[in-house]
């Protein structure tokens, strides 16, 4: 049956509905292994093609199942007898042979119970429950979906089980308990999630679907429908979604939209037609017949029903006659024909009356309180078993609190302990640092100190003695040849002899003051002194030196500078200065004195026009221990002290001492004086 406005429509749904090539080729090279496998591989290649043709072409996969019960048989293998003939049950029930299918599963479960197949016997009580849901007989429906049930959730098989849940809620509608059907749908549904089965998922929707249409609920049933489509559509299970059609179908005509109702009982009514489920057929044509009916359209929907009628009255079902005959009643009594309402009407009464007499409803009634009873013996059980495991959890938590408490407590105590000791080394590392510190501060003074007296001893052994060799050397001149030496000669030895006992003198009195310093037995006696004076005294005492030389020496400081500062430690430091500037610089040369004042502190400075310093000795100027000593332009002694003593008083006074010079270019010393 076709509708000429959907044909276009359905020609695409077949060929979506046909698998694709990739499934195909997966059989297809199954198929051709069959003849090389062992037995045991063999039979579980059998009935993944029989799985897979059942959902689209369950007469092609009754072919398969015939070799497969052969070869079984053959080889006395008794498990894959079962379970062929099992998949043979299925298939006859997808093509509507009933009593074929019945034969089938009972021949199954017959030789699981002698293997002892616990799985396959509950699966087999299953499907023989469905039979039995369309042939009317919803008290023996009802006991084999129970009886699977207690034998399944024995077994580690949740697939077996998550299928026994799904016949169980529809064992319960089909009885007319909806509100029980939909519980324990709903929990199949919930326990279907965690089996990772599409196919089997999908039948926990559709039998919340069809619940909720009973109950009017079209948003949620729509919702399951459509979950249905998607898990039947990528599984390729033509013969679902032919019932999924159908369910959207009856929504859609209750709601009284028509032309999607047909829309989908014409998709649901091409694939039933393919798959010859004869079954499926009666119930789309009756769906199709109401809907015309509905329409006005009363021949139609009369001739598609008689053919529902005519199918279902081969096909024994009997729960569909009663709601075929009811339709038609309904139809002829709305066209005013009476007699023909009344007959049909009568028809449905009498079957209905066989279907659901007060004995059936009695036996339904009371497989339904045993198996509440029993599930309710069970959860007492089980109840009693978690407050036993609980008191037990909770002794243990009290074990496992007491242990944690010893624990935590040993641990502050290891924690305080640690950190006492870490307190402890920190502190001794502290200590022991500090230590080094010191030791390493005393080992520099050390140095320093080694260093100074290194130097005392240079001072002493060359600066010192070479001045005595030379008077020593001149008095002997004159004690052996004074009978011949002249007045002009005696004269000019005595000058040489009073210039190196004045060097002795200048030397000694450096070397004083330097070893009073390193005693620190210097003090300092701040007082406000006018810096021009001061350096006019120094010019005086050096202007024989200059004179011998012709160097000019200008003072170039201002009379109203004054500095705070050690008077002594500053004219030794100016005296020494000035004593180098004239002795480094040619005759003819100049030297300036000047001052700058700046932020805190004046600048007192040096220059002379003399040879300059080397920049290999500009570093080491300042430093005890270095030889940095040379003699000046006309052969004038150095002492190396001079500077060194410059240096500390200037840090006495806490200011800086600084030097530019560039050979044959000058030199400039500075000095600063805070205020």
């Amino acid at each position: 049956m076709s509708f000429p406005f959907l044909k276009i429509a359905a020609l695409i749904l077949l060929l979506s509905n046909i698998p694709n090539f990739s499934n195909i080729q997966k059989i297809d090279s199954l198929i051709s292994k069959l003849g090389s496998l062992e037995l045991n591989e063999k039979i579980e290649t059998y009935k993944e093609i029989i799985t897979f043709y059942t959902r689209f072409d369950p007469q092609k996969s009754l072919l398969f199942a015939e070799e497969a019960l052969a070869i079984s048989k053959k080889n006395n293998y008794k498990k894959g007898e079962a379970d062929i003939l099992y998949l043979m049950g299925v298939s006859s029930h997808a093509l509507s042979e009933f009593k074929n299918s019945l034969k089938y599963y009972e021949e199954s479960y017959k030789i699981r119970k002698e293997i002892k197949d616990s799985v396959g016997i509950g699966e087999c009580l299953n499907r023989i429950g469905l039979i039995y849901n369309v042939k009317g007989d919803f008290a023996k429906a009802l006991d084999y979906a129970i009886q699977a049930i207690r034998i399944l959730e024995n077994q580690n098989d949740k697939k077996a089980l998550g299928r026994a849940y799904n016949y169980l809620g529809i064992a319960y509608y089909v009885a007319k308990d909806v509100d029980k059907a939909e519980q324990i749908s709903l929990d199949a549904l919930f326990f279907n999630k965690t089996v990772n089965d599409d196919l089997i998922l999908a039948i926990s929707h559709e039998h919340l679907a069809i619940i909720y249409i009973k109950k009017r609920n079209f948003e949620k049933a729509i919702e399951h429908v459509n979950s249905t489509i998607e898990l039947r559509s990528k599984n390729l299970d033509s013969l679902g979604l032919a019932g999924s059609y159908e369910n959207m179908a009856l929504i859609y005509r209750i709601q009284n939209n028509y032309s999607e109702a047909l829309k989908y009982y014409d998709k649901s009514l091409q694939l039933k037609e393919k798959l010859n489920s004869q079954r499926g057929l009666a119930s789309t044509l009756a769906g199709i017949g109401v809907t015309y009916q509905k329409m006005g359209n009363y021949s139609k929907s009369i001739e598609l029903l008689k053919r529902s009628i005519e199918i279902r009255k081969r096909l024994g079902d009997m729960r569909g006659m009663v709601s075929s005959l009811e339709q038609i009643s309904e139809a002829y009594e709305t066209i005013n024909d009476n007699k023909n309402a009344l007959k049909y009407i009568k028809l449905a009464q009498t079957y209905n009356d066989s279907l659901l007499n007060e004995q059936k409803n009695r036996a339904i009634a009371e497989l339904q309180e045993e198996f509440q009873n029993e599930r309710k013996e069970k959860e007492i059980l089980l109840l009693q078993k978690e407050n036993t495991i609980q008191k037990q959890f909770g002794n243990f938590l009290i074990l496992l609190s007491a242990l944690l408490i010893v624990v935590v407590i040993l641990i502050f105590f290891g924690y305080r302990s640690k950190r006492n000791m870490n307190k402890f080394l920190k502190k001794t590392n502290k200590e022991i640092t500090e230590q080094k510190e010191e030791l390493q501060k005393l080992n520099d003074q050390l140095k320093e100190l080694n260093a100074t007296k290194n130097k005392l001893f240079s001072i002493i052994a060359h600066d010192l003695k070479s001045p005595f060799q030379g008077m020593i050397g001149l008095t002997e001149i004159i004690d052996e040849d004074f009978d011949e030496l002249t007045k002009e000669e005696i004269k000019n030895y005595n000058v040489l002899i009073r210039n190196a006992t004045n060097n002795i003198y200048k030397l000694l009195e450096n070397l004083l003051e330097w070893t009073q310093l390193q005693r620190d037995l210097v003090k300092l006696e701040i007082t406000k002194i006018n810096l021009r004076e001061l350096v006019n005294t120094i010019i005086d005492i050096q202007s024989t030196n200059a004179g011998n030389k012709n160097i000019k020496i200008a003072n170039n400081i201002s009379s109203d500078i004054f500095i705070n500062a050690d008077k002594n430690m500053i004219l030794t430091v100016l005296r020494n200065l000035l004593s180098n500037a004239i002795k480094y610089t040619p005759k003819d040369g100049t030297v300036e004195v000047f001052s700058e004042l700046k932020e805190g502190s004046t600048k007192v400075c040096v220059k002379d026009t003399g040879i300059g310093i080397p920049s290999k000795l500009l570093k080491n100027l300042f430093t005890v221990g270095e030889k940095t000593s040379r003699p000046g332009t006309e052969g004038e002694p150095s002492t190396g002290l001079g500077l060194v003593l410059c240096k500390e008083y200037i840090d006495k006074h806490n200011g800086e001492i600084s030097i530019e010079s560039k050979e044959n270019l000058g030199t400039t010393f500075c000095f600063t004086i805070p205020d």
